[in-house]
Parts: structure tokens; C-alpha cells; sequence
């Protein structure tokens, strides 16, 4: 069997290109040579990084442990917790959702940094997100020290960050809006399902005077009881026969401090809203008729002033908050589902060294 000749200069090509490359590696380091050491040094140490306190790299940029603490710090913050009695698979667990977050984000960035001219920020929104930023802090000196702890230069960076974020919203806003739009079907389905649990139930608007059951310093129970008893009796007969107003009685007799200086009033109530025992004391009694009543708490001389009966709100006055109630809920699915697509298909992206996110707290 004869070898063709295509084949024979086909072998040829690729020994003289084999040979091409050998001698550029090894003898003249040229273009090949350069360009085999930029991949060599773009290639992520993890030995280096280790003592950079750098935990994970997304398209080669680094993420700084500090970072993903300041960012767990923030989770716990929000939901009123601190780093106290936090144990290590808690950490890891903690740590590996925040890197999760940082690294979308830096996906996101570099989605957005191709597409940057399409989606505008305004001086105005990047404004308003710092002042949000800021707000999350007591002092000018907490937040420079987040700042430093995020590896910012300052508020110049900050304002940068905080304009990418808002370009990373409404470039993913983008991507989902066909998911999130709300037909009008949609809509009034949600409002037939849902309108029982819509109602505005029935609402009263009540006074009162109050004496607690805790007795002051020095004074015994019985005497605190035989106290609010007269108090509160003297009260009742002081408005039945016209000598003082309830805003008066208020002033001068109750210890409800925050209702005292504006005639008692507590607003509209519902039941739930109030313990148990007053709101159907309250509900039980006719309008403008002042009545003592007794609850766990203490005493209280109540007036009924006004009642309205359970309303069913229309359709169109709950268009605006089914709208939000549905688009919010389809918006965090949405933008999670996109977020997962985006690290699949750069997942290779993105390297973890986890013996530094294993590690101790920074």
C-alpha cells in the first residue's frame, strides 16, 4: 500500500512546524516563547496567594479572604448576629455562600464591562447607593475600616464599585424581564386565590387611661390594687359628670406614656394587634361609653370612639401590590437561575483554594 503524496507534505508541514516551535522555546524565545510564559504567569499560585491571604481567583483576579469575611460580617449583620458562637462547618458553610456571591459578581462585571455603553449611571443613582452604603455604619471610621477591609482606596473606588453594581442590576434586569412581566390573567388569578387574605378587618379606635399592676418602689400589691382602683373609679365618675375631659383624665392619670399627652388615644385597632384580653374587652364595648376593664398589665378606663367593619379591597386597589408581590418573587428566581447559568458556563473560571477558606476567621 503507496503513501499518498498529501500525506507525505502534510508530514512534512507539521515536522517543520514542530521544529519551528522547539527551536523558538529553546534557542530564540520568540513570539511561541512569550506567549507560553504569559499563560505560565497568568496561571494562579495557590502557594503565593496563601500568604496574599488571596482564598480564590475568578478569570485570574484575585478574591481576598478578608473580603468574604467583611461579606459573612454583612450577612450576620442584617440578621442581627456577629461572628460569636459561630463554629467552623458554620463558617465554611457561611464563607462558601459569600464567595459564591462575590464570584457572580465577578462574571457579572466582566458580562457588563463588554456591554458597559448599553446600560448608563447616573450621578444621581450612584449618589443614593452611597448613601445606603453608609448608612449600614455609625461612624466615618467604621466605614473607612470596611472599606479597607473590602481592599477600597477610598470613597473615589467605592463610587466605582458601587456604579458597577448598578450596572450588573440592569444588565441581569435585562436578561430576566420577560420572566418577571405580569399578565392581567396572572394578576387576577393571584387576586381570586388570595382575596380572603386581603381583607381589611374590622377596626376600632380607642382611649384609654392606664395604671400598671406593677407596683411602685416601697409599695406593696394590695396598695397598688386599692391605688388604681380609686384612680380609675374617680376617673370614670370625674367624666360621667362632665367635670373633666378624657384628655384631661389622661394627662393627670395615666401611666401609659405614650399615649398620655395626646388624650389616651391608642389609633385603630384590630385583634391581634393588642394582648388578647383588652382588644375583646374593647371590641366589646358600645361606642362612647367609657368603661374600667382589668387585664394582665394593669387597669384601664377605655372609650370606643369609632368602628369600621371588615372591607374587601377591590381588584384594582390591589393591582399595585400583586404586581410587586408576584414580580419580587419571580425576580429572585429569575436572577438566581441566571446566576446559576452564568457560573456553569464559566465555571472553569473559577479556581477555590478551600485550605484558606477552611481557615480561621481574619
Amino acid at each position: 500500500m503507496s503513501i499518498s503524496k498529501k500525506f507525505i507534505w502534510r508530514l512534512g508541514l507539521w515536522s517543520m512546524l514542530m521544529v519551528y516551535i522547539l527551536l523558538d522555546l529553546l534557542i530564540f524565545k520568540g513570539p511561541v516563547d512569550k506567549i507560553a510564559k504569559k499563560l505560565k504567569n497568568n496561571r494562579p499560585k495557590f502557594e503565593q496567594d496563601a500568604q496574599r491571604g488571596i482564598a480564590a481567583r475568578v478569570f485570574n483576579r484575585p478574591i481576598y479572604l478578608s473580603q468574604i469575611d467583611f461579606a459573612v460580617d454583612q450577612k450576620l449583620w442584617s440578621t442581627g448576629r456577629t461572628r460569636d458562637g459561630i463554629k467552623d462547618k458554620q463558617r465554611l458553610f457561611l464563607r462558601a455562600e459569600a464567595l459564591r456571591d462575590i464570584a457572580d459578581q465577578y462574571i457579572l462585571r466582566e458580562k457588563v464591562r463588554l456591554n458597559a455603553e448599553d446600560y448608563p449611571v447616573t450621578k444621581e443613582e450612584i449618589d443614593a447607593a452611597i448613601l445606603r452604603f453608609s448608612a449600614r455604619f455609625k461612624t466615618k471610621q467604621e466605614m473607612v475600616q470596611a472599606l479597607k477591609a473590602y481592599s477600597f482606596n477610598g470613597e473615589k473606588e467605592l463610587r466605582f464599585r458601587l456604579a458597577a453594581k448598578i450596572q450588573q442590576e440592569k444588565y441581569i434586569l435585562s436578561k430576566i424581564k420577560p420572566g418577571i412581566t405580569i399578565s392581567d390573567q396572572e394578576a387576577t388569578t393571584w387576586y381570586n386565590q388570595f382575596k380572603d387574605k386581603t381583607i381589611t378587618p374590622e377596626r376600632i379606635n380607642v382611649q384609654h387611661i392606664f395604671i400598671a399592676k406593677l407596683p411602685a418602689p416601697g409599695q406593696t400589691p394590695k396598695e397598688k390594687s386599692e391605688y388604681a382602683i380609686k384612680t380609675i373609679t374617680s376617673a370614670s365618675q370625674s367624666l360621667a359628670n362632665g367635670e373633666k375631659s378624657f384628655q384631661e383624665l389622661a394627662k393627670l392619670h395615666s401611666q401609659d406614656e405614650r399615649t398620655k399627652n395626646n388624650s389616651g388615644k391608642l389609633g385603630w385597632i384590630h385583634h391581634g394587634r393588642i394582648s388578647k384580653d383588652f382588644t375583646d374587652a374593647c371590641f366589646a364595648a358600645q361606642l362612647n361609653t367609657p368603661k374600667i376593664i382589668t387585664t394582665k398589665l394593669g387597669w384601664h378606663l377605655i372609650n370606643v370612639i369609632s368602628k369600621k367593619p371588615p372591607i374587601t379591597r377591590s381588584f384594582s386597589e390591589m393591582r399595585p401590590e400583586i404586581n410587586m408581590a408576584i414580580s419580587t418573587m419571580r425576580k429572585r428566581e429569575q436572577i438566581e437561575n441566571y446566576r446559576i447559568s452564568l457560573r456553569k458556563q464559566h465555571g472553569n473560571y473559577i479556581k477555590t483554594n478551600w485550605d484558606i477558606i477552611a481557615g480561621p476567621w481574619t
